[in-house]
């Protein structure tokens, strides 16, 4: 009697396979490709390049750069430290790099001094004031780039190295590294209508570098005489 369902049963098996198959045909795999296609690969994000390395500082006196100056430092921690934070209370420490602020004479191997050197305590009034000058002469653009080159030196580095008796560096004055022609002319004309105000001195070396300091208005030049400044050619 059961027989005549038979067909019946069939039909709706069947009709299941097709009705799987067709909801299968609507997954995944109906994405693929057609036989022979290779896919292209997913989309990547490409990184951004590593941005260029800042522009290298070039030095005028680049054997006492601040890696030696940081050996140097590790030598004399408290003292450096004790002037650094006179420095940052004054708010000073941004007007120049440290290591370029305790340059000692050029002339330091020479001498056999060291390369940097503290100023003494009882002259850190002249450090301050020389300092606010040049942040003066940042502020208003009359030097814009500028590098210590030479700064404090004591009694016996000053003989050595060929200083005035009364060098202004025993107190303390800088050295900077030669101007361009424009800074120089900028440095002059600031020098003949507010110096005397500062009490500013200013002279150039025939090597090109640039000294300055607080201890009186004047100006000299190669012969250590007034005439020879280049403020007054």
């Amino acid at each position: 009697m059961g027989k005549p369902h038979a067909p019946k049963r069939l039909c709706l098996v069947l009709a299941a396979v097709v009705a799987l198959l067709s909801g299968c045909s609507r997954g995944p795999s109906s994405q693929l490709p057609p036989a022979g296609v290779i896919p292209a690969p997913p989309a990547t994000t490409v990184p951004a390049p590593p941005p260029p390395p800042p522009p290298e500082v070039k030095l005028s006196d680049p054997e006492r750069d601040s890696i030696l100056f940081t050996a140097w430092r590790a030598k004399h921690p408290q003292e450096v430290d004790t002037f650094a934070a006179y420095l940052v209370g004054e708010n000073l420490a941004d007007v120049v790099p440290l290591y370029q602020l305790l340059r000692s004479a050029s002339m330091w191997k020479e001498c056999r001094a060291e390369p940097f050197e503290i100023p003494p305590a009882s002259q850190w009034e002249q450090v301050r004031d020389v300092l606010i000058l040049l942040r003066e002469l940042q502020q208003r653009g009359v030097l814009s780039e500028v590098e210590v080159v030479s700064a404090y030196r004591d009694p016996r580095l000053n003989r050595c190295a060929g200083g005035a008796p009364g060098s202004s560096h025993q107190r303390f004055a800088i050295d900077l590294a030669p101007l361009s022609a424009q800074a120089g002319k900028q440095l002059c004309a600031y020098w003949r209508e507010q110096g005397k105000d500062w009490d500013m001195g200013v002279s150039r070396y025939p090597s090109g570098r640039i000294h300055i300091d607080r201890a009186g208005y004047r100006t000299w030049g190669a012969t250590h005489r007034r005439g020879s400044s280049y403020c007054l050619a």
